[in-house]
């Protein structure tokens, strides 16, 4: 009765964990996140539904994600017509319910309390909460993960967990090509779960590529019926932007295959030697950095506050686990155990530098952490044999307030770190050191928000009666609101360096990969350049991208410089954030 109980405990535990990290996003989402900043992506997803929905499919491509998302997004909007709002909810549902089924997963392969620990970890991620609040797409696809990963670490796999977790795999690679993963994780799961039974082992793995092909099949026609290929997305666009080494004649091949849609192995073997170098440099220095903030602040180590500590309960977790493996055989953990494996392998082909790409091993770094602090530690260290009892006792109970002590320690830091996160995202303030946030946090009348400065700048611009059909040129897509003007996406590098800005921006003079990512970018996309057309405002940021911003449109941040053309109207500057916007007149 006791041990029912107990488990009974842990489930009501759940619930309520659960609740409040639904009230604690929904209330940053709605009181404080008020307009879209960091979550900028998130526009262009929805403009890309929207005209998908609209047959326009033709002029969409999404680099980074197929198409699954944005449609869905799009249709709910449809709905409601408050697309900021929409994309909000869903990303606080999706990690509310990522939470919830947190502690369901980890019930399936370790005791109630060790797995009411892990949902902790996973709930006080900064990452979880962070794009849990976001008008993004980067918390559904998690969701589907964690459904997925329901099924597939039952103790007893049956063919209806095969079918469940191969339907929710593939939803979640509709809206996210980092289901990729959770599909080899899943593959080599089952192929080592029923190695000694191949009639078994070959019946489910049918099962699962049959159901996850079936459920993709919307995909795979639509890219086929509209773009002549199976997948319209590849990791050349990663390879092209963020690459540690490259060179210049390599970087104009890969954004062509990108441009031209040619695929990811065309692009691996333009240079395969170059690809390798990156690989493993990627492979052994930035990915480990991102796991365990080695050299890199912004990192998904279970303790990001503090560098390379987090290797320990993470590795002490992954130890335990395969010590005791051998004595139980308990072959459902394997999924969570491959995860986070197959995921550093196969994402070393490119340099991750966000957070959000990294959300998808979050629930197996909660399952480590977890078991090292409510399992490892406590058999190591509370062993208190041949000790006279009362001592014994006493000690063991000061050991456990150590461990509970150092587990509240590590959430409260998660909690301050999620803090910073997105207080420096949402602002113009860097983060510098914590005797400055705590300032921030008891006076924050001190914090400049962006949100701030894009309302001063749409306060100017609405006045246009005509600025739902004008194009706004800028750098940023948060500058444009959803459906309150058009976008003409640059970057200020484009073109040759000795060209005018009269000529800019007109883009003739712009090479075809340079004016197909504008068109991608810019709202309504225009993959397919039938559109040339000229901005009416440009808005300028003194940010110079890796020293490439061109000089002649640098002085766009001097309203006063006499090399500005005659018709650019000043119509806002701000010094201090290093923001300029020009009326274009005539």
């Amino acid at each position: 009765m006791m041990l029912i109980q107990s488990k009974e405990h842990y489930k009501k535990f759940s619930i309520i964990l659960t609740l409040v990290f639904l009230i604690a996003t929904s209330y940053v989402a709605f009181f404080h996140h008020t307009a879209w900043i960091v979550d900028q992506d998130g526009i262009g997803y929805l403009h890309g539904g929207e005209s998908i929905l609209a047959g326009n499919g033709k002029n969409i491509k999404f680099f980074d994600a197929p198409f699954g998302g944005p449609i869905f997004f799009a249709l709910v909007n449809s709905v409601f017509d408050n697309g900021f709002t929409v994309m909000k909810v869903i990303s606080i549902i999706s990690g509310g319910g990522s939470v919830y089924l947190s502690y369901y997963i980890l019930r399936n392969v370790v005791r109630p309390r060790t797995a009411f620990l892990g949902q902790l970890f996973f709930a006080f991620s900064p990452w979880v909460g962070f794009f849990s609040i976001q008008a993004e797409i980067d918390m559904f696809p998690i969701i589907f993960v964690m459904l997925s990963l329901y099924f597939i670490t039952k103790k007893e796999l049956t063919k209806f967990d095969i079918f469940f977790s191969a339907i929710f795999v593939a939803i979640s690679f509709m809206v996210r090509t980092q289901a990729l993963v959770m599909i080899f994780t899943i593959i080599i799961t089952l192929m080592i779960f029923f190695r000694n039974d191949y009639r078994k082992n070959a019946k489910f793995l049918v099962i699962f590529l049959i159901i996850f092909c079936i459920t993709l099949s919307p995909l795979i026609l639509y890219n086929y019926s509209t773009h002549g290929v199976i997948f319209d997305h590849d990791i050349s666009f990663y390879l092209q932007f963020i690459s540690k080494y490259q060179t210049p004649e390599w970087k104009e091949r890969v954004t062509e295959i990108a441009t031209n849609g040619e695929g990811t192995l065309e692009a691996i073997f333009v240079d395969f030697d170059l690809f390798l170098k990156n690989y493993f440099y990627n492979l052994f220095y930035n990915s480990p950095s991102k796991f365990f903030n080695i050299f890199d602040k912004i990192n998904i180590s279970p303790v990001p506050i503090i560098p390379i500590i987090g290797v320990i309960p993470v590795v002490g977790g992954i130890a335990y686990i395969l010590s005791n493996y051998k004595k139980t055989r308990s072959q459902n953990v394997l999924p969570l155990l491959l995860l986070p494996l197959i995921f550093w392998l196969l994402t070393s082909m490119v340099f991750l530098s966000a957070g959000e790409q990294f959300l998808i091993i979050g629930i197996s770094f909660a399952l480590f952490s977890a078991v090292f602090f409510s399992e490892m530690l406590p058999e190591k260290i509370l062993k208190n044999k041949n000790q006279d009892k009362t001592k014994s006792g006493n000690g063991e109970y000061k050991k456990k307030l150590l461990i509970c002590s150092i587990i509240i320690l590590i959430l409260l830091s998660n909690f301050g770190y999620s803090y910073v996160l997105y207080r420096a995202t949402s602002s113009f303030q860097a983060y510098e050191n914590i005797s400055t946030e705590i300032e921030y946090f008891l006076n924050p009348e001190l914090v400049e928000k962006r949100s701030d400065v894009l309302n001063d700048i749409w306060k100017i611009l609405e006045k246009d009666p005509y600025i739902e059909n004008s194009y706004i040129m800028a750098p940023q897509i948060y500058f444009v609101p959803h459906g309150q003007a058009k976008l003409l996406f640059a970057h200020f590098n484009e073109g040759p360096s000795d060209d005018t800005i009269e000529n800019y921006i007109t883009r003739d003079k712009w090479k075809f990969t340079e004016k197909f990512h504008s068109n991608i970018h810019s709202i309504p996309a225009d993959r397919l350049d039938q559109n040339n057309p000229i901005p009416t405002y440009i808005i300028h940021i003194d940010r110079d991208l890796d020293g490439k911003q061109h000089e002649f449109i640098k002085i766009l941040n001097d309203p006063l410089n006499k090399e500005i053309p005659s018709n650019f109207e000043n119509i806002y500057f701000s010094e201090k954030h290093g923001i300029t916007v020009y009326k274009i007149n005539d």
